[in-house]
């Protein structure tokens, strides 16, 4: 007995229709869990060296790693082609007593400015899950205003390490960490800067 193969019109039409949506399919751009996060004037101004001033604490609550979390922001920085100046300089030419670093104030092309506003460890004991919001801006030092952000806005993180607890020493190195992945998923959205490009200056 011969069988005839014969395409079904229904079959050949279902397969068309799933390479077009998967080609269709919108890819999903860096920092996709970060939506707060915009990109402004970044491009154009394209800044070079950046000034990573002291996290301010608006969580109310104390004892914070916020010196771990500085840190990590300059070394993202510095693996995004940027050129952060060094952390022991800028607190040397800025008074501890200013409230804020005025951008601009060491000659820097932008500022990157970081404020915690909510620490929820309330599942940090039991199940090692931190929430952290916070606003990141990265400034122009022409036009620090927030509103005309080179890059930023407001984001949520939240740190999952339940899986990993039992390989952290002590609380303290698995807190590093997770302040160290909230940096990280921070800075996963900001563009690496164009190295072939000059900063814009005016």
């Amino acid at each position: 007995m011969t069988f005839s193969l014969r395409r079904s019109p229904f079959l050949s039409f279902a397969v068309l229709a799933v390479l077009v949506s998967a080609c269709a399919a919108p890819i999903r751009p860096r920092g996709i869990d970060t939506e707060g996060l915009v990109v402004g004037r970044l491009k154009s101004v394209n800044p070079l060296e950046v000034v990573v001033p002291r996290i301010e604490n608006k969580t109310g609550k104390p004892d914070l790693p916020l010196s771990v979390m500085r840190d990590d922001f300059q070394k993202g920085l510095i693996a995004l082609r940027y050129s952060p100046l060094s952390l022991d300089f800028v607190d040397r030419n800025v008074s501890l007593a200013e409230a804020s670093y005025s951008p601009g104030a060491l000659g820097e092309q932008a500022t990157l400015k970081v404020v915690l506003t909510n620490w929820d460890n309330s599942r940090w004991s039991s199940h090692a899950t931190l929430v952290v919001d916070a606003d990141v801006y990265l400034l122009d030092a022409k036009d620090p205003d927030p509103a005309h952000a080179l890059w930023g806005g407001h984001t949520t993180r939240t740190v999952d390490l339940s899986r990993q607890r039992q390989q952290f020493i002590s609380d303290e190195a698995m807190l590093r960490r997770a302040a160290e992945l909230t940096v990280d998923g921070i800075l996963v959205a900001l563009p690496s800067r164009d190295p072939e490009k000059a900063p814009t200056t005016r």
